[in-house]
């Protein structure tokens, strides 16, 4: 799928990367948009975070599952700086289960990531016709540079389902969680750790598969983050509302702010 993410090379950690090198498409934490007295990252700060963090994860960034595949998934893994490691394929069938596990490591230049997990899909149908889908992964993902080691912990548990099921090229539904964590130890610099927690709880998400990016044109979202970075502090819960053209409405300690999904600008 066509999608602009992040351009750091390190595809997985883009997460990580917003605070520290990709200053493109980072929040602004200066001035009066960012950290305010006491090292509290703003609502603001954390709201375009969010968005990002969101279009990696459902899109496949950081996860096993693309939403964009629909009732056709594929297991996916990003590998830095090179195109997602397709781990299998699935044609859904009625009554079809897969429950596999993966271990996968590379190094590229000075990085080295290992991936393991497992993987596990169920298929449902409605008069013998596969009408939707049960996904669930969790992975660790481990990376070393000679700057830093971080750690990811993630999981995904999510159901997918036809809007209409006699028309297989319909709209489908996504409801689920999703969460992440991320620990960071950093080499140099005079604040070496970092850590960041992302869980959501996902409503009802709907998503043309007829489109090019797939993009989800309603539904909604719970969150709740917690971050300790070198940027400062937060402990944020909210909602959001998908608007459709990769946009999202955050509500975040009293503050709503409309965010680009796919550079994290408000908008």
């Amino acid at each position: 799928m066509k999608r602009k993410l992040l351009s750091c090379i390190l595809a997985v950690a883009a997460m990580v990367l917003l605070y520290t090198s990709c200053t493109k498409d980072a929040p602004d934490y200066s001035g009066t948009g960012g950290v305010t007295g006491g090292n509290t990252v703003t609502s603001k700060a954390v709201s375009q975070q969010i968005a990002l963090n969101l279009a990696q994860s459902l899109y496949g960034g950081v996860g096993g599952f693309d939403l964009s595949d629909g009732l056709s998934p594929q297991i996916n893994a990003i590998a830095p700086g090179r195109k997602k490691i397709i781990i299998n394929s699935v044609t859904p069938e009625c009554g079809s289960m897969m429950d596999t596990t993966m271990t996968y490591s590379m190094d590229f230049d000075t990085l080295k990531m290992s991936i393991s997990g497992r993987f596990k899909f169920a298929s449902t149908c409605t008069n013998n016709t596969p009408t939707g889908l049960t996904m669930y992964d969790s992975l660790l993902v481990n990376l070393t540079t000679p700057s830093m080691a971080a750690k990811y912990n993630i999981l995904q548990n999510l159901t997918v389902s036809a809007v209409n099921p006699q028309k297989p090229d319909d709209k489908l539904s996504f409801s689920g969680i999703m969460n992440m964590k991320a620990d960071v130890q950093y080499n140099t610099g005079s604040k070496p750790k970092m850590s960041t927690t992302f869980n959501y709880k996902l409503t009802s998400l709907i998503i043309d598969p007829s489109s090019l990016d797939g993009d989800i044109i309603s539904g909604s979202a719970t969150f709740e983050t917690i971050g300790d970075t070198p940027q400062g502090k937060w402990n944020y819960k909210g909602s959001i509302t998908f608007l459709g053209g990769h946009k999202v409405k955050i509500v975040i300690n009293g503050d709503t702010y409309t965010v680009d999904t796919q550079t994290g600008q408000i908008v």
